[in-house]
């Protein structure tokens, strides 16, 4: 009876590592088939609005009365390893899971400024062809990115607009 129970050990834990060791190997690359908006509103009324686009770009727009400037991005990336419930793994290895309530998706993403434009004296996003690496949480109506969380909005014809000008350019 023991030598059984034995068995039935070592098979669960062999089968456990398969899983986590398999499920790794199967990725998806980022890409975006419609316009999506997210928006988050601050105290003091400054929005700043995400819009994921095709062709694997990425717009933040940031607006405050008057004021306003948007940086382009072009995005790579991958899924993040889902194995079970809220735990998703971010790296090569064990040591990057992490869990993330209520994710449909979470996206390792590698970011490239290729435009920014705007009316401040002063931009706050970084210098063009910088790149760095961020992480997108997708949910039902909103967007964890950053440290921030943003809504999702309905595309209006203003939004259409602004992405249609950026992507002729």
């Amino acid at each position: 009876m023991k030598s059984i129970l034995n068995k039935i050990g070592t098979g669960i834990i062999i089968a456990f590592w398969l899983f986590i060791g398999l499920k790794g190997c199967v990725q998806t690359v980022y890409s975006s088939k419609d316009i999506a908006v997210y928006e988050n509103i601050i105290e003091n009324g400054e929005s700043t609005k995400v819009y994921i686009v095709p062709k694997n770009q990425m717009v933040i727009k940031k607006q405050y009365q008057n004021q306003y400037e948007y940086a382009v991005f072009y995005v790579r990336g991958s899924d993040a390893t889902h194995y079970f419930g809220p735990f998703y793994n971010k790296g090569e290895n064990l040591l990057h899971i992490r869990a993330y309530t209520d994710a449909n998706k979470v996206w390792k993403l590698e970011m490239e400024i290729t435009d920014k434009k705007g009316n401040l004296s002063q931009s706050t996003f970084d210098d063009i062809g910088v790149t760095f690496r961020n992480t997108l949480i997708m949910r039902e109506n909103s967007i964890e990115f950053g440290d921030y969380e943003y809504n999702k909005l309905e595309p209006t014809e203003e939004d259409i607009v602004f992405i249609k000008q950026i992507q002729d350019k």
